[in-house]
Order: structure tokens, then C-alpha cells, then sequence
């Protein structure tokens, strides 16, 4: 039987899984000029508590957040972040929940959306991106992912 003092460390492993991804801040796009400065920009309208509006599509969503994407590049706006979201269908596009994501350890908050097509013990994560590309990542580049929106902690190694 484990002492509470033995248990505090994976408690605290676990936390941080929990937590830390609730740490992470929404990083702003690439900045692009508009050939068409005057033309309406299209895409659904977020709002986050910053007051800052952000113009993407909202291409994913899970527990903590939505998964926002222009111009190829993913993001991810957490729900504590977010003031309001107007749909540019007028309401959340079907299916959002329906997609798997993996954020990565790195600095940059990459991002990866797709289906998982392999969660195993002791293996790479594999996703098969919407555009078809398949990543395999190592457990030990993964902060957290999420299985049809909820949030898991990186499998173990064997």
C-alpha cells in the first residue's frame, strides 16, 4: 500500500496534465495583408476577453476549446479566452466535435487536427489530418490530446 507522501507525485504529474493546457494562451495567427483591404472578411468572429477579434474558421472544438484555422494554420482558443464566437452560418457548424486533436510540447502551441488512428501503449500517436496527411507522434511530445473532444494524458511507455 503507498504512502500519501508516495502518491503526491503522481497526483501533481496528473494535475499538471490537467491544468497545463489551460495555462497555454491563444497565439495569434501570422500576421497577412488583404489584397482586397476593402473587401469583407470572411470566416467566423471570435472575441476574446482582450477584446481582440479574431477572423478564422472555427473547424474544431473540444473541452476546453475551439479549434480556429486561416490559411492552413491551426490555433487553439481556449473557452476561458473567449468572450463571444459569431458563427458566420449563424450557428455552430456541425460536426466540430467530431474531430481528435494533439497539442505538442512545443513552444510554437502546435496543433494537430485530424482522427486519431492509433492510440497504443508504448507507441507514437498516429493523426490523419482533414487533408489527409497522417503524423506520428512519440508520447513524449505530447502535452495533452483529445478523443472526440475530451482530453486525455499522453499514453504511457511500455
Amino acid at each position: 500500500m503507498s504512502t500519501p507522501r508516495a502518491r503526491a507525485p503522481k497526483v501533481l504529474i496528473c494535475g499538471l496534465f490537467v491544468l497545463l493546457p489551460l495555462l497555454v494562451g491563444f497565439r495569434a495567427f501570422t500576421p497577412t495583408r488583404s489584397v482586397c483591404p476593402k473587401c469583407p472578411q470572411k470566416g467566423d468572429q471570435v472575441t476574446l476577453k482582450s477584446g481582440k477579434v479574431v477572423m478564422a474558421r472555427v473547424v474544431g472544438k473540444n473541452q476546453d476549446g475551439y479549434i480556429l484555422e486561416r490559411y492552413g494554420e491551426l490555433r487553439f482558443a481556449q473557452f476561458r479566452e473567449i468572450e463571444k464566437v459569431k458563427f458566420q452560418s449563424g450557428a455552430e457548424p456541425r460536426g466540430v466535435q467530431n474531430y481528435d486533436q494533439i497539442l505538442l510540447k512545443d513552444r510554437d502551441q502546435t496543433i494537430l487536427h485530424g482522427t486519431l488512428i492509433a492510440i497504443e501503449a508504448g507507441k507514437p500517436l498516429a493523426l490523419r489530418s482533414v487533408r489527409g496527411q497522417v503524423y506520428m507522434v512519440s508520447s513524449d511530445q505530447v502535452l495533452v490530446y483529445y478523443h472526440r473532444g475530451k482530453r486525455r494524458a499522453p499514453p504511457k511507455k511500455k
